[in-house]
């Protein structure tokens, strides 16, 4: 039989593969899981537990405290012998681990998502013989600048000096038993909007953007975080018209500031639309809270309505089939043309916010405009 292997950092893309896993006709599989939170985030933390824990995977491997994901203490000159070092127990551990699971290298599906973090790359280096499959890293990720952004995620490798590619890499393969030179081949691909650039095979799996299945797989969760859901959004769907729901990304004081400035505005702008407005906000999963915190102690002093801060793990996707905004308000956030897809509610781009990150992340500037396609900026 398949064995099915998923290596995961983050709530988002746990909530892709669990989407997946529901509502695909995959063949019969032992399915396991590589995972750990990325940035030790508290709240995400838990989330990812209870849900894991639930989940109904054969085995799963928290590798949290992999050498790897240590920080750097090393000059550049220890650095090549430690880093080898580091994945050499790294890859013992999970080798071990496989063979504890009956698992072979040559029987595995690796579904992983881009290649940005330690938990894709090490797996697809250190099993380069599985089937590599691709998932996206949210509902809305490929899209027509995803070329672009490949090549350069792919630059390092390609420019990657001659010492380096005819002496480094081997001999890290050979002391490590990791692969680093093997990072972006996939098989197979899985893509809800374009099809996917990563691979000749790419599978369309846009039909299961629907509220119906989104609503299918919040269903699946432990009780306990659907009551943590639900009763957080109880009060905001029995509040005034209309709903304006705010998606944050991570913030810091910097982009807080932003943040305050373009509600003050938007609220001068469209005082009448919004005099009477009940406001939800979503924290990101990666959120670590302070910030959060003080952003919304100011909303409560500005904003004319009630504000109610939603914290929870997990993505707007799964609210959207209980909470229908009228209005839902980011940055440059692929959430927003799963909003305008699935009608569920008014998709509004933050202008100061799109500014900051297009000014903060220039080369993303043609993956940003890709998002907004169609949508207001306010």
């Amino acid at each position: 039989m398949t064995t099915r292997l998923y290596s995961i950092c983050h709530a988002t893309p746990l909530m892709v593969i669990q989407h997946l896993r529901r509502h695909l006709r995959l063949p019969a599989a032992r399915e396991f899981l590589l995972w750990h939170p990325l940035g030790l985030v508290p709240a995400m933390d838990s989330f990812m537990r209870q849900t894991i824990a639930d989940a109904g995977f054969a085995d799963t491997l928290d590798i949290r405290d992999f050498e790897s994901l240590k920080p750097r203490t090393h000059g550049a000159a220890t650095w090549l012998l430690e880093s080898a070092r580091r994945l050499r127990k790294d890859a013992i551990t999970v080798r071990r681990w496989m063979t504890k699971n009956r698992i072979s290298e040559d029987d595995v599906e690796l579904w992983t998502e881009d290649p940005i973090h330690f938990n894709t790359l090490f797996a697809k280096a250190l099993l380069p013989n599985a089937r590599h499959v691709k998932f996206p890293h949210c509902f809305y990720l490929e899209d027509a600048d995803t070329i672009n952004y490949m090549a350069r995620l792919e630059a390092p490798w390609i420019n990657a000096s001659w010492p380096k590619k005819i002496l480094y890499w081997p001999w890290l393969r050979m002391v490590s038993g990791v692969d680093l030179a093997h990072r972006c081949v996939f098989d197979r691909g899985y893509t809800f909007d374009q099809p996917s650039a990563w691979t000749k095979s790419s599978i369309d799996v846009s039909n299961l953007i629907s509220i119906d299945a989104f609503r299918d797989t919040f269903e699946t969760l432990p009780r306990v975080l659907r009551d943590e859901v639900e009763s957080q959004l109880l009060p905001i769907r029995a509040g005034r018209k209309p709903l304006v729901l705010l998606l944050l990304f991570a913030l810091g004081p910097e982009i807080r500031q932003h943040y305050q400035n373009c509600i003050s505005r938007i609220l001068a702008e469209h005082a009448d639309e919004l005099k009477s407005c009940t406001f939800a906000v979503k924290a990101h999963p990666s959120t670590q809270g302070r910030e959060e915190e003080l952003f919304f102690d100011w909303l409560n002093v500005k904003m004319p309505g009630r504000v109610f801060p939603i914290r929870s793990g997990l993505n707007l996707e799964f609210l959207l089939p209980e909470l229908r905004p009228d209005y839902v308000w980011a940055g440059p956030c692929g959430a927003l043309p799963i909003v305008r897809r699935l009608k569920s509610g008014r998709p509004i781009a933050l202008r100061e916010i799109t500014d900051c990150f297009v000014k903060g992340y220039p080369t993303e500037r043609a993956a940003y405009d890709v998002i907004l396609r169609d949508i207001e900026v306010w």
